[in-house]
């Protein structure tokens, strides 16, 4: 099992929620932490809580849909504080529009930092860790990058590409010494999907979870973890037939497409 005592870690998204719950987890390993967030604010709270905690803490605000904002992040945080060892890859957005009705700057944005934002921070920081010999790569990804559902396409459709981009890397730089870890959340109670309803086959998952799966998934080297695991997997399989019809019979019987019709859709960003 891998020992994370004094890795470098830096995590995307880390100045609430599931990030700062990441955050926390690698700080309690022993890991030195890099924070990086578009919000100064709460990243400087997170940031100056963590350190009273006694932990090795550093922090930067960046928005990773810029590739060149990620590619100098790169070269500070290696002059600051080291080479990266693990990365996190958490950052992420939701809009609640059906496909023909999301704007043009809506797909830009989600995409811009879902996932060409990913892209540029895999770009950034994982080159150096080929050079090293070692390495690992954390992309959040979600069970809505497996099957897609009503009213949260867009969304969805950045983790597919995610997912499909993760799998591509894997199998390039296999032989590099750099791991590649899909995570992939269900329904997480962190507020990015607030006012949504759970289908009854499944609940809402405390976010602790994804964060101690995750954990587990780089110490042990997994290339994919689901949260839950039983109806992600169940989903994923029935999606994975090739048989998209009787994915969409599924979710309307178990109305997941009725899921994220009433999600609230101005909720500022309280995830």
């Amino acid at each position: 099992m891998k020992d994370l005592r004094g890795k470098v870690v830096l995590i995307t998204g880390a100045a609430r929620g599931m990030g700062r719950l990441h955050a926390y987890a690698f700080a309690r390993e022993g890991s030195r932490v890099v924070l990086t967030d578009i919000d100064e604010t709460e990243l400087k709270k997170t940031a100056g809580e963590m350190r009273e905690a006694g932990y090795d803490v550093s922090s930067y605000t960046v928005d990773i849909s810029s590739r060149e904002a990620c590619f100098k992040l790169a070269e500070k945080v290696e002059d600051e504080v080291g080479p990266v060892d693990v990365l996190v890859n958490n950052a992420a957005i939701a809009t609640n529009e059906r496909v023909l009705d999301t704007s043009e700057s809506a797909y830009r944005r989600i995409t811009d930092v879902n996932y060409l934002g990913q892209i540029w921070m895999m770009q950034a920081f994982v080159p150096e860790m080929v050079r090293r010999g070692s390495g690992h790569v954390v992309n959040i990804c979600s069970m809505a990058g497996k099957v897609s559902v009503v009213n949260l396409a867009p969304y969805c459709a950045t983790k597919f590409a995610l997912i499909g981009i993760t799998d591509g890397i894997r199998q390039e730089l296999k032989k590099s010494g750099v791991k590649f870890t899909i995570v992939n959340p269900g329904y997480i109670s962190t507020g990015m999907f607030e006012g949504a309803k759970v289908p009854f086959i499944t609940r809402w998952q405390d976010p602790q979870k994804v964060t101690d799966a995750l954990l587990e998934g780089v110490k042990r080297d997994r290339a994919e973890v689901f949260v839950p695991r039983f109806v992600s997997h169940l989903t994923a399989f029935i999606r994975g037939l090739g048989l998209p019809k009787l994915a969409d019979i599924g979710l309307a019987i178990f109305r997941a497409d009725k899921s994220f019709a009433p999600m609230h859709k101005d909720r500022g960003r309280p995830f």
